[in-house]
């Protein structure tokens, strides 16, 4: 009877999963000193998409200004034609702007990887971060 019960349980937590995903429209994540905006972009095929990623420092923290926060190993699949492997950040009010060109060559979504280089500050304490960096540039004819 326990392991009925069990199994029930088990099918209703994967059942209530499933349903309550939905599909973000910006991959946005937060963590304990920081957070992150990443535009997904919708242009036609052949132009360049501009994706924008914002990194913010949350309470208690600040952006180092002096560090030199890039992108690196950015790559995306072959229907697509990403500008550079490294870009860099802009500090701008506070937060870390950057802006990743690509130009999608078929029709159809493109996935965009690469990692952020950045650092915070609480202003004691430096700490220099890694976090992915992922993108989806949907391409229309």
């Amino acid at each position: 009877m326990l392991r009925l019960v069990a199994a029930i349980a088990s099918i209703i937590v994967v059942a209530v999963t499933v349903t309550t995903a939905v599909a973000p429209t910006r991959a946005d994540y937060v963590a304990s000193a920081f957070a992150v905006k990443i535009d997904n972009p919708t242009v036609k095929r052949g132009s360049t998409a501009v994706i924008v990623a914002t990194i913010s420092a949350r309470e208690g923290f600040r952006i180092a200004e002096a560090y030199r926060h890039r992108i690196v190993n950015l790559s995306g699949d072959d229907g697509v034609d990403v500008a550079r492997r490294v870009v860099i950040g802009a500090v701008t009010d506070g937060s870390v702007v950057f802006r990743v060109e690509v130009v999608p060559k078929t029709a159809g979504p493109h996935v965009i990887v690469g990692v952020f280089r950045f650092s915070v500050t609480n202003g004691e304490r430096l700490d220099i971060k890694a976090a992915p960096f992922e993108s989806t540039v949907t391409a229309t004819d």
